[in-house]
Parts: C-alpha cells; sequence; structure tokens
C-alpha cells in the first residue's frame, strides 16, 4: 500500500471520528531525535465527550489525534541513506488531567499509541525495518486561557515496527508542543 492511500485511509477515520468529538484542536510540535534528527510536526485533535473518573482530582478524558511530520537530519554512511521523511500518523490518546485549576492553567499527563506510515524505511542510518510503525507517546504539559484553550506541553515519541519487519532500528524524538483548542 503507498503513502497516498494511508493518507486517505487517516482522512477518512478522522472524519468518521468527528460525530464523537466534544472540542477540536490543532497542534505545532518541534524538538530533535535521534541521528540528528529535526522534526516538524503538524496535528489535529479530536477529543472524546466520554469522560471517566469525572468525581475525581485527576479525571480522564481522551481524544484521537491525527498527525503529519517533516523529519530531516544528517545522511547515514551507507549509499542510499536519506535525510528527511515524511510521515502521517493516527493515535489515540489518554488524558490525565487536573479538574481544578492551579496557578498555571489546568495541568496533565498523557499517553497514547498509533499507527502511522513513514516515507522511507531508513533515515540517518537508522534502519527502520519497513515504512508502516507503531507511534507510541507519553507527555506533560498544561492547558490555560479561557475554556482551556490553550495547550503548551513536551512529548516523547517513539516510532517502532515492535520487531515485525526485518529490522527495527526505531525513532525517538523529543518535542515541545504548542496547541489551540476551540
Amino acid at each position: 500500500m503507498n503513502g497516498k492511500k494511508i493518507v486517505i485511509i487517516l482522512l477518512i477515520i478522522t472524519g468518521f471520528s468527528l460525530s464523537v468529538t466534544a472540542q477540536e484542536g490543532i497542534s505545532v510540535s518541534s524538538g530533535y531525535g535521534a541521528a540528528g534528527i529535526v522534526p516538524w510536526r503538524f496535528g489535529f485533535q479530536q477529543e472524546f465527550e466520554k469522560k471517566w473518573r469525572e468525581g475525581c482530582d485527576w479525571p480522564i478524558s481522551a481524544y484521537w489525534e491525527t498527525s503529519y511530520y517533516v523529519m530531516n537530519g544528517k545522511r547515514g554512511a551507507n549509499p542510499g541513506s536519506h535525510s528527511h521523511l515524511d510521515a502521517v500518523a493516527l493515535a489515540g490518546v489518554f488524558r490525565f488531567e487536573r479538574a481544578l485549576e492551579t496557578r498555571v492553567g489546568w495541568p496533565y499527563v498523557e499517553v497514547g499509541i498509533g499507527l502511522s506510515w513513514l516515507s522511507q524505511k531508513e533515515i540517518g542510518g537508522r534502519d527502520l525495518g519497513m515504512h508502516f510503525q507503531f507511534e507510541d507517546r507519553i507527555g506533560i504539559g498544561v492547558r490555560f486561557g479561557e475554556n482551556r484553550s490553550f495547550d503548551i506541553g513536551y512529548k516523547a515519541i517513539h516510532f517502532s515496527n515492535a520487531y515485525i519487519g526485518p529490522s527495527n532500528n526505531g525513532i525517538n524524538l523529543h518535542v515541545l508542543t504548542l496547541g489551540y483548542w476551540f
């Protein structure tokens, strides 16, 4: 399956999930990663209406995120090594967010896992084994402003094929994220 088909499938899934959302958001991220990779990440989030543990100090919410990555790094030593790749991902994310506002807003911790498609199987000498990868993440941040509209956070993101491919060097990224929920 080529990358264009994956993008179309992700957009269709995103369209179907619109009916189960309470709030939507957009985000931009950048940081650094393995092999000198510098990622730029653009995301679209759709929050579930359903929340869990609503009577607790740290209720759980969830959202879908469709994201597009542009990653640039150094070329590896092998001929044919790439210094650029694009990726699309769809992830489900669970967020533990403070119910009561603090001085800085509403802090949160989140974890998520998703599916992704990378345009190259190698970048910066890291043999990823295949185009298909899982996207795992953990993050912290704070939402603030009227209606918790603004979001700033840190995410550690890991791409891996879980050893279902011929090799699995993976990519680890550390990014700062700025978001806006509407």
